[in-house]
């Protein structure tokens, strides 16, 4: 009886209940009123009580979500975010995005765009700038396929640009900014319009391009002075143009736009106005007036409430003092901003740097790489001041290396080789003085690191993602090769474009959703396999010991390395042999004056002929200066690895009144860097790795309508007789897709053709039927080519990158892992370059490295031809860049089996001197 009675008891309660629920109808009903969005703080607060209470009656009576249930949890979240509350409003909107999943509910798709955008924007507000990235591209992959969403589309690509802006990344905020400058524009919305060309302009700035990012200013300006209410924006973007002008060379223009600002901000009391006295204190510093520039300074730390900007005000302070040569002040500021940036880091005295490994997992590591290079550079002034203080120098020196990582570490997360490129020019002078410093405290092994740290970087890490790729599945690998093919094909095909062009929106698409595909299967590959992940950012750099051991071991005579740094207002140099090291600063203006003297009398045979005195005491000044003052024995093997351009070293006279040329005395090779001596993928064996040589001729070009090459076919004959089984295709076989197909399964492939590069067109080689260009070679499958022989005009010159070097032909083949190319300087003569070609192969044949084999053919080439081909214009033109090893013999276990095959038949048959070998020669020494 008692248990019936609680029973019944129960059933009235639940009933009761039920009574009490209103209907989906009525709730429903209910909710109309409470998405409104509202303006005063009391009734925000009051419309957030109603929505929790309406969600805990929801889920009280009905328990499953419908589109009513999301809307409310939206409009809970943005009633948090007008209370600027964040937490809460991320955690409902998050809640909300999970429901839409749910294949049961039928939501609308503006909506889920709209709770994206909410997400992407407000994790930025809250520094989650990592996490916000993800909800952003949703929203706009949503409002790319959905005209109902556009809005929302619109809203999220200013933030996107900014993500990839503060992470260093400006050419991808770029092609960000070009993929949504339409869906913005269509939408007619002055203000989201005026925000979204703001944040273009600021990356254009970043990346040099003032022009332009005036240009787009003015029209973001235009666009927001037309509500007043919209100060803010406004003073930020008068901000910028400020700072657009300064480095224009219009400081006083510029002033006037960051006062204006700065008044701006002031007058409507601007929460960020510590931006704009920071700001005003920049300018002031950059033309040379310290005491306003600290005045602005110390009322922006006032102001500031934002703790990595305080880090920024703490460091321009630092630097300030350090003008003023008040250096332990300074480097008290400089540690103040450090210990800013990380709550792992809090360490305050002058002396202490914070691990690598703990910047490494900071977001915004161009503010720690700032700092980080200004205390450097207080600490070298500090010593310079003091008569260059060994200890402050060597904090100095520990102060750039942290800041070389930094660099190391903002370039991997960048997936746009325009922004690795600016990086690679914007930290140039760091390299200059940490340079300085080791030459200060002699000390050449860290001079060497910050040598080869200053150079061919993205080349490195070329060969380093080919050399981990050997570690994938075959699977994976070529889903590696198809992303990199499809984001090469589509980078061409934009190239190629004009503006106006209809495509352009479609490709970029395609290019932004390939890379999309590219950074994940990246990410997944470093998270699954830590051996990839290991290769692909290995940061080694050959010490001392280790490049002599690796000249040591070079084919022949051991050599020796001669390594040049030109920086801004230095010139610095390496010697290493054997027996020594020699680190000696150069005269860069004596240098860049006979240069350029050399270069001008260099360009035409008329011209040498003419001014054959006048060349010859310009390549004698080079000798004085760039070989001369390192004294290095006669008959030395060099490796020489400039900085920028090639120069012809052979071409340099020991004597200023009568040829003597370098080459004479020295077997010349050059390098990109020492790395890249040492991190070239070794050659793949295979089934067909016993293809010795491939050579293409096209000789005639109808289809492109170019000069034809002579002879070329019959040079390409005579080089034959020293292979077994060559190939060769000449003529309409010489086509691209020939070469694309067949030249990677050989170890030796030479070309005659034309080709075109110099420091503005893109370098390109032709063939019968068409171009390759230098980014086309980034589709080429996998080579296993020991030697590319590029008998083509100019195919070793092209844009010179500050901070990289020359991005030849040459370079392109070399990114590809092949180890040494011959290529050519300038326009050789067709029939130098055939002659130079045969004697060149004539002594491989005998096994000779190959900086031997190209010295011996230069010199017999000057010893056996007539004076007006004994100019250096003639023959100076071809250089070898990469490894000299002799072209390797290979056994019987290595051929493949139809040559194994043959090879067993003939000596079947009776041929004597095939039989008892254990090995042959690749190349059989046939002289005529």
């Amino acid at each position: 009886m008692r248990t019936l009675l609680i029973s019944m008891g129960l059933l009235c309660t639940v009933i009761t209940g039920l009574a009490q629920c209103p209907s989906r109808l009525q709730l429903h009903t209910e909710l109309q009123p409470l998405l409104s969005n509202r303006q005063e703080s009391a009734s925000v607060v009051q419309q957030q009580t109603q929505l929790r209470s309406w969600l805990g009656r929801w889920q009280r009576c009905h328990g499953r979500a419908d589109s009513s249930y999301v809307a409310a949890l939206n409009q809970l979240a943005q009633t948090h975010i007008h209370l600027n509350d964040l937490p809460p409003a991320i955690r409902y909107l998050r809640e909300a995005i999970e429901l839409y999943k749910k294949p049961s509910l039928r939501l609308k798709t503006s909506a889920l765009a709209m709770s994206y955008y909410r997400l992407g924007a407000n994790l930025i507000y809250t520094n989650e700038e990592e996490q916000s990235i993800q909800p952003l591209l949703k929203a706009t992959e949503i409002g790319q396929r959905h005209p109902e969403a556009r809005r929302w589309a619109a809203f999220a690509y200013p933030y996107i640009i900014y993500y990839y802006s503060i992470k260093g990344d400006y050419e991808k905020s770029l092609l960000y900014a070009e993929q949504g400058e339409e869906i913005v524009v269509s939408m007619q919305d002055d203000i989201a319009t005026s925000k979204f060309f703001h944040q273009k302009s600021q990356a254009l700035t970043e990346l040099g391009r003032y022009d332009e990012a005036r240009r787009t200013l003015e029209h973001a300006i235009a666009l927001i002075r037309k509500y007043p209410k919209l100060n803010r924006e406004y003073a930020s973007q008068e901000r910028l143009m400020g700072r657009i002008l300064r480095e224009m060379g219009r400081a006083e223009e510029g002033l006037e736009h960051y006062l204006r600002a700065y008044h701006i901000a002031r007058k409507n009391g601007n929460e960020d106005l510590a931006d704009f006295a920071n700001s005003l204190g920049q300018h002031y510093y950059t033309v040379g007036d310290y005491s306003k520039a600290l005045t602005y300074y110390q009322e922006a730390l006032r102001l500031n409430k934002n703790q990595s900007n305080t880090s920024i005000i703490l460091d321009n302070i630092g630097l300030t003092y350090s003008r003023m040569n008040q250096f332990e002040k300074a480097l008290q500021y400089h540690q103040q901003g450090l210990t800013q940036l990380s709550i792992a880091y809090t360490d305050t005295q002058r002396t202490s740097l914070p691990p690598a490994q703990t910047i490494r997992s900071e977001f915004q590591k161009e503010y720690f790489l700032v700092n980080v290079q200004d205390k450097a550079d207080t600490w070298l002034h500090y010593a310079q001041a003091r008569r260059n203080d060994r200890t402050k120098l060597r904090h100095a020196l520990r102060t750039y290396m942290l800041a070389d990582s930094m660099i190391d570490y903002m370039r991997w997360e960048h997936s746009q080789e325009g922004s690795k490129l600016f990086w690679r020019q914007k930290t140039r002078s760091m390299y200059e003085k940490a340079i300085h410093t080791c030459y200060l405290l002699n000390d050449p092994e860290a001079a060497l690191y910050f040598f080869e740290k200053s150079r061919a970087v993205l080349l490195s890490d070329k060969l380093n993602e080919l050399n981990a790729n050997q570690l994938l599945k075959p699977e994976e690998l070529e889903q590696e090769k198809g992303l990199r093919k499809q984001i090469a094909d589509l980078q061409i095909q934009l190239s190629q474009r004009l503006p106006s062009d209809t495509a352009l929106p479609r490709l970029r698409n395609r290019l932004i959703e390939t890379q999309k595909q590219q950074d994940l299967f990246i990410k997944t590959l470093e998270s699954n396999n830590p051996q990839y992940y290991r290769y692909k950012y290995d940061r080694h750099v050959p010490d001392l010991n280790q490049l002599r051991r690796q000249l040591a071991a070079s084919g022949g005579d051991s050599q020796s390395y001669l390594t040049y740094f030109v920086g801004d207002s230095t010139l610095y140099g390496i010697y290493i042999s054997q027996e020594r090291v020699t680190f000696r600063k150069l005269n860069r203006s004596d240098y860049l004056r006979h240069q350029q003297e050399f270069t001008r009398r260099l360009i035409s045979r008329e011209q040498r002929n003419r001014h054959f005195n006048q060349y010859l005491g310009a390549a004698h000044g080079l000798y004085q200066q760039l070989i001369a003052p390192f004294a290095i024995p006669k008959e030395t093997r060099l490796i020489i690895s400039p900085d920028g351009d090639f120069i012809p070293f052979a071409a340099l006279s020991l004597s200023p009144h009568q040829p003597d040329y370098l080459i004479r005395h020295h077997a010349l090779s050059y390098t990109y860097s020492a790395r890249f001596l040492e991190t070239v993928p070794g050659s793949r064996s295979g089934w067909w790795s016993d293809k010795a040589f491939l050579g293409m001729a096209p000789v005639e070009y109808r289809t492109l309508q170019l000069a034809t090459l002579p002879d070329s076919d019959l040079a390409l004959k005579k080089i034959q007789k020293y292979f077994v089984f060559p190939r060769s295709l000449i003529r309409q076989a010489a086509t691209r897709r020939a070469f694309v197909e067949q030249a990677p399964d050989y170890r030796i492939v030479q070309l005659f053709t034309h080709a075109d590069a110099d420091s503005a067109r893109t370098p390109q080689l032709y063939f019968a039927d068409s171009v390759l260009s230098l980014p086309d070679l980034a589709a080429v499958r996998e080579f296993r080519t020991r030697l590319m022989v590029l008998s083509a005009c100019k195919t070793g010159i092209g844009k010179h990158q500050r901070g990289e070097g020359v991005f030849s032909l040459a370079r392109g083949f070399a990114g590809l892992g092949i180890p040494t190319t011959l290529t050519t300087l300038w326009s050789v003569e067709n029939k130098a370059m055939y002659g130079l070609n045969e004697l060149f192969y004539q002594y491989i044949a005998d096994e000779l490295p190959l900086d031997l084999a190209l010295q011996k053919a230069q010199n017999e080439w000057l010893a056996t031809s007539s004076r007006g081909n004994q100019l250096p214009y003639v023959w100076a033109g071809v250089v070898l860049v990469g490894r000299t090893d002799p072209i390797e013999e290979y056994s019987y276990g290595t051929v493949g089996i139809a040559t194994l095959t043959l090879l067993l038949i003939v000596g079947l048959i009776g041929v004597p001197r095939y039989l008892g070998k254990r090995k042959r020669p690749l190349l059989p020494r046939i002289r005529q």
